[in-house]
Order: structure tokens, then sequence, then C-alpha cells
């Protein structure tokens, strides 16, 4: 199932906006549009947990680039974190699509959240 092309647009115009919020809060922008996918009806549960995972690894590129330009280094601690996101990644997305329910999703989805909103908060 494929996401309607004005559902599309819809989501393309509050990106923006979105990105700009998680920047000034200090959160990934995929905390934010998980929970807008799933409540706006514009995808399921696991079309939503994809085009996040896709959302925030464009997101960590960028954010590693525009790193790389102004300070021309990453710290060696970057290498053994991204090795460990890699195969979380790998792990979640099979994990995702071949064994959880739309339940188990919408479980975790709300653990992440309260510890994003923990992070608003106390952080």
């Amino acid at each position: 199932m494929q996401l309607s092309q004005f559902r599309f647009s819809g989501l393309f115009f509050l990106e923006p906006g979105l990105d700009c919020y998680s920047g000034a809060v200090g959160v990934g922008g995929g905390i934010f549009l998980s929970p807008l996918l799933l409540f706006m009806g514009w995808a399921k549960t696991k079309q939503t947990a994809g085009v996040s995972a896709a959302f925030i690894l464009v997101n960590s590129i960028a954010g590693i680039a525009g790193h790389l330009a102004s300070v021309k280094f990453l710290p060696d601690a970057v290498y053994p974190w991204a090795f460990a996101a890699v195969v979380g990644g790998i792990i979640g997305s099979r994990l995702g699509s071949q064994r959880f329910v739309n339940a188990t999703l919408y479980h975790l989805l709300a653990v992440v959240l309260v510890i994003a909103g923990a992070k608003l908060i106390f952080v």
C-alpha cells in the first residue's frame, strides 16, 4: 500500500517545520514524524517505522556531513557508535518487519516517545 500523492505533499510542507522544531529542542525529527504519520492517518504502523528509519538515516548523514564541513574531522568514538547503529538497524528492521505485530510496534513507539519527552523536560 502506498501513500497517496496528497498525503505525501502534506508531509512535504510540514517537514521543514518539524526539522526546525526538532533542532530547536535538540532531538531528532523522527520523534515528531512518527506520531504525525500515525495520528494523521498518513501511514500504517510498519510504513511509519520504515519512513522514520529512512528519515533518521538521512538526517544523521546530513549532520555528519555538516560536522565534517565545519571541523574537518570525526572523533574516534563515532566509528563504534556507527557500527552499533548499523547492527541495531539491521536487527530492528528484521524484527519490525517480520516478527513484531503492530501492537508491539505501537508499544515500542510509546516507550521511545516517553524517553524523548523526559529528555525534553529534564535535560
